[in-house]
């Protein structure tokens, strides 16, 4: 797998793995159906840019993410951290398109990255995530899940 089509589903992952599946979450009820990566283009020497089209499955009202973000480890070492843009699932079924980046944290050089990607195991990585949620009446909530072990979600 090319390097450039691993790191757009890894922020995707990062991204939307906030959408959890029981109780009364704010996101009960969201569940992540597919993507698809429409672009990833490097935007600096030590970030890229992409875009993807995210489809959801919202079996509750409305609801937004807002002031997504994402910051990658390995080993406990910050690796990366990312961000997209802010997203709405409409009540049903839907799609919706994705934007989002990626940058290298200080002291993780470029080589490494690369390295670390061509040999990526999931199981080595958590993530933290951030964002608001923010549901149809526009009562917004802040969203924080530390440590997310990212072998749990990618296989």
């Amino acid at each position: 797998m090319k390097v450039r089509h691993l790191i757009l589903p890894l922020l995707l992952t990062l991204l939307l793995v906030v959408l959890p599946s029981a109780g009364r979450h704010p996101l009960a009820g969201l569940a992540l159906t597919g993507y698809s990566i429409q672009s990833v283009r490097p935007s600096s020497f030590r970030s890229l840019a992409g875009a993807a089209t995210v489809k959801v499955k919202n079996t509750g009202k409305q609801r937004s993410l807002r002031n997504v973000s994402a910051v990658l480890y390995r080993g406990g070492q910050k690796v990366a951290s990312g961000r997209c843009s802010d997203l709405v699932f409409p009540a049903g079924a839907s799609e919706t398109g994705v934007t989002g980046q990626v940058q290298l944290a200080d002291g993780v050089s470029l080589l490494t990255a690369v390295q670390a990607a061509l040999s990526f195991t999931p199981s080595e990585y958590t993530a933290d995530v951030v964002c608001s949620i923010v549901d149809a009446d526009g009562r917004a909530e802040t969203f924080v899940r530390r440590g997310i072990p990212l072998g749990n979600y990618i296989k």
